[in-house]
């Protein structure tokens, strides 16, 4: 009975997605005119580096978020490659974010970005959602793709099916009518493990998920299959959490293919923990705990986490600490990872930070998180880059 009162809600909710389109690449394509109607990909550049987002014309060759740099180069070598520029996606994304709070009350940042906001009880909600693309174009000069719906996770698919600069609305008289054609990938949780398991059941579409027993679903899947089932009928109580002080900072990154290599995982924990150093300096945080996430291809999910002495702000220690949590702590020998997540927790000010005991457990390149290198005429960070699954 409670099920379905909260089924019931959600119909009344309008709940909107805003996605920023290739948004790391757009924003150097709008930086540098050269770069325009061109491959541009953004990410790690040394030998271990990953792709933080490519611009579409890049996707046309096969490249993605969170794929090895060098696979990039091999399979687009005309593509422009660059180091992320931080300080400057921070910048615009802080733009967006106001222009949300102009029209909603609740706004749930999910990462630089994306955001949810609500729309309940907005009579003019469909016509917002038009005047909130076009007002972060105006402001921006980028484009962003918009999902509205009764719920999150339709939201989420509504701004994914017309990417880019796309604006789809859901009601929830057609929601099985737009589903059940989709692929089951579409689900949140199903990756590549999940989705080849499905297709072994027969099940390839949300048609077909939707059409699948809850008990078959828990006997393949225990407790994800009753999120799958519910999913697949566009059903999602979650409600939007309004951020109010953080009590910790995190990234974290989902990826288009589950991947195997330690080596692989070893440089995105850093990539995350590097981010998250950075945004604590900007923010002028220091943290007491040092947090790592995964989560496998059937969706369990772990977190470890280690506590300091004294709070920090320092790429070195939270790197050394998430590598640590990432190889001791946590079982990655011949297990997929689908998402990987670095957060530091017990934040205070830096004002009210312990000094620490001894010289060395400071250093001088945890102070330069902006240390910059030129190429191609262009400003790119060295350090702080962010490894965010991007559409």
């Amino acid at each position: 009975m409670n099920e379905e009162r909260d089924h019931q809600a959600t119909d009344l909710r309008r709940i909107a997605h805003l996605d920023m389109d290739a948004f790391f690449a757009a924003v150097e394509q709008l930086d540098e005119p050269r770069y325009r109607g061109r491959a541009v990909i953004v990410g790690g550049l040394g030998p271990r580096g990953v792709v933080s987002t490519a611009s579409y014309e890049a996707r046309k060759f096969g490249v993605g978020s969170a794929m090895p740099m060098a696979r990039a180069r091999k399979l687009c070598p005309q593509g422009i490659f660059l180091a992320p520029r931080f300080p400057r996606y921070v910048e615009i994304s802080r733009k967006v974010r106001a222009i949300l709070h102009q029209y909603s009350s609740v706004v749930e940042p999910v990462s630089i970005d994306e955001a949810f906001f609500d729309l309940t009880g907005e009579d003019r909600a469909e016509e917002i959602v038009a005047i909130i693309k076009a007002h972060v174009k105006q402001e921006t000069g980028l484009t962003c793709s918009v999902g509205l719906a009764p719920n999150r996770f339709l939201s989420k698919v509504a701004s994914e099916l017309q990417k880019p600069d796309g604006l789809v609305i859901i009601d929830q008289e057609h929601v099985q009518q737009i589903l059940d054609p989709l692929s089951v990938r579409m689900i949140w949780g199903v990756g590549k493990v999940t989705e080849r398991r499905l297709r072994g059941l027969g099940i390839s579409l949300i048609r077909d998920l939707r059409r699948t027993s809850l008990s078959q679903l828990m006997r393949e899947f225990g407790s994800m299959g009753k999120v799958l089932y519910r999913l697949a009928r566009g059903e999602d109580a979650t409600p939007l959490n309004r951020k109010s002080k953080s009590s910790s900072v995190s990234r974290e990154v989902t990826f288009a293919q589950d991947i195997y290599s330690k080596e692989h995982m070893e440089e995105i924990v850093r990539d995350l923990a590097q981010n998250v150093s950075a945004q604590l300096r900007r923010g002028q945080l220091v943290g007491k705990t040092v947090r790592i996430k995964i989560r496998y291809p059937d969706f369990e999910t772990v977190t470890r986490q280690a506590s300091l002495v004294v709070a920090t702000d320092s790429t070195r220690i939270i790197e050394g600490m998430a590598l640590d949590l990432l190889l001791r702590r946590v079982d990655i020998a011949g297990r997929g990872v689908r998402l990987i997540g670095v957060g530091v927790g017990r934040l205070s000010k830096t004002s009210v930070r312990q000094l620490p005991l001894f010289p060395e457990d400071e250093t001088i390149s945890d102070r330069t998180p902006s240390q910059e290198s030129v190429q191609d005429g262009h400003r790119s960070l060295a350090r702080g880059k962010e490894q965010i699954a991007e559409a």
